[in-house]
Parts: C-alpha cells; structure tokens; sequence
C-alpha cells in the first residue's frame, strides 16, 4: 500500500469496501466536528478482520443541532438503533452513553456516536488526522494515542490492531508523543516487541 504523508494528511488509494462507503456517506451528514476512533482505523488502511460498528466521537452541541442531523438522516434512509426519540437519544449522548445508526432495517454494521467523556476523547478530537481516498475525505484519530490505547484494552484483536498500525507506520509517528501516552496508559512498548 503507497501511503503518502503531507502535514496532517495521509494519502493513499484504496479498493472502497461496503464498510467503507457506508462510512463515507454516513460522514456526508456530519456538518461538525467529529473523530474516528478504535477499530476501524486498521481496518481503513487494510487490516483484514470484521467489525460491527465504527466508533465516531462528535462535538458536544445543541439538541437543536442535534435534531438537524437527525432529521437529515432519518429522511435520507438512517435508523438509530436506540431510539426513535432524538430527545431521548440526545438525552442519552449528554449522560455520556453511545448511540447507533445504520441503514434503514440493518443493524451491522451501525456508526456507533459519543460526545467526549475524557481528556483523551477530547485530545483525539482536536488533534484528528485528516485521511484522503482519491477524492474522499475523513478524519481519525491520532496514530500517536489509537496506539497506546488499543494495547491498553488489551484483547487479542485490540493488541493485533495496535501491532499491525505500529508496524504500518512507525516510521511517521511522533514518539515522543506516542511515549507520553504509552505513560498515561501504562503500556511497555518492550511488552511487544517494540521500542
């Protein structure tokens, strides 16, 4: 896989999976400012293994806000999982839960939406990395803190993700910034193999 780095932007090209243009235009609607996190993020630049949702933190905002996007989607063939109250599903967003939307009728895969909990959510919102495909566009997050993070959740299929991005990339990632959060996180780069 070419991968090319300018910036704050990696470019590449890429065969779009389903996954991938399902979340492409899922993203066609978010008109603030959002984040892809976790699991996905090898997926995009080419881990083979399934996943049933993509974790996306947004902005905190209004429910007037809110209540656009969600007529945008409902009329545009989007259903959210939880509920069909955007009331209750904003409600549910500021107590800190998640929420999911898929296709009309479909349930995985489903984007699966959160406001910021944390100072890491909130780091990885305003330190996001633009991503191109030819001419589409998305942002994730920080290679520098999905990382550490994935070896902190620690399952199998969280440390082969963290392995699998370190590899990929480890000649652009800034490693001090990377060692601060290995900190935060408690993680041994050593643990695997890595320095």
């Amino acid at each position: 896989m070419d991968i090319k780095f300018e910036d704050n932007k990696v470019i590449f090209d890429k065969i779009l999976s389903d996954l991938d243009k399902f979340v492409l235009e899922t993203l066609e609607f978010m008109d603030f400012k959002y984040v892809i996190v976790s699991g996905y993020i090898p997926i995009l630049f080419g881990r083979s293994r399934g996943t049933e949702d993509v974790d996306i933190i947004i902005e905190k905002m209004s429910y007037e806000n809110f209540f656009g996007f969600y007529e945008k989607l409902t009329k545009s063939g989007y259903w959210f999982l939880n509920s069909e109250n955007p009331k209750e599903l904003f409600e549910m967003l500021e107590e800190g839960d998640s929420i999911r939307l898929a296709k009309r009728d479909i349930v995985i895969p489903n984007i699966e939406l959160k406001f910021p909990k944390n100072k890491y959510d909130n780091y990885s919102l305003q330190n996001s990395r633009i991503v191109i495909i030819d001419s589409n566009q998305l942002r994730i997050s920080s290679l520098e803190i999905q990382i550490p993070y994935k070896f902190y959740l620690g399952s199998e299929k969280d440390i082969e993700d963290a392995l699998y991005l370190y590899d990929l990339f480890s000649d652009k990632l800034d490693k001090s910034i990377l060692l601060n959060f290995c900190k935060d996180f408690g993680i041994e780069l050593k643990k695997y193999g890595l320095q």
